[in-house]
């Protein structure tokens, strides 16, 4: 199956990004934009989702260019950084699948950076994910709930379909 024939199969129809709201402004403003455009183009955000070394293994493994997105409405690292304190008041933003035919895009079965995580291009998603454990049983537990989508540089405000709290 190529890609567009997967996503249907297993009626992926959005793709998820968790921030806090306070980058919402800046986001209708300049789309979703990889740690590299937001340096290069010193955009002004006011909650980053990662914190500094998280940023620093993402350029380490050149995933700054990249935009990192979840398969599902429910990625652990969301309640991670919730609870921390470091997302006070996250939003999920609704992607339309389109994004991912129109920039270069990957998957990773875990946290792309992650040591020893390694990322796949996006055609590889159903041999990288478990997908059908993903979607149909969404449990806490579940390993794949970890998995992480890549879309390379920028997603365009006018691909956010929703924004939700939460």
């Amino acid at each position: 199956m190529n890609l567009q024939e997967i996503l249907k199969f297993y009626g992926i129809t959005s793709i998820w990004h968790f921030t806090d709201e306070s980058n919402l402004e800046s986001i209708q403003k300049h789309g979703l934009l990889s740690l590299q455009l937001i340096t290069e183009e010193k955009i002004h955000v006011p909650c980053f989702g990662a914190n500094t070394l998280s940023h620093n293994l993402d350029k380490k493994k050149g995933l700054d260019k990249f935009v990192h997105l979840s398969i599902i409405k429910d990625h652990p690292m969301q309640y991670v950084k919730k609870r921390s304190g470091e997302i006070p008041n996250p939003i999920w933003l609704e992607i339309d699948i389109s994004v991912l035919f129109e920039n270069r895009s990957g998957c990773c079965r875990q946290v792309a950076n992650k040591n020893h995580a390694k990322c796949y291009d996006i055609k590889h998603i159903a041999e990288v994910v478990d997908l059908k454990s993903l979607l149909n049983n969404p449990h806490y537990t579940n390993r794949a709930r970890w998995s992480e989508l890549l879309v390379a540089n920028r997603i365009n405000y006018n691909k956010i379909k929703g924004v939700y709290h939460g």
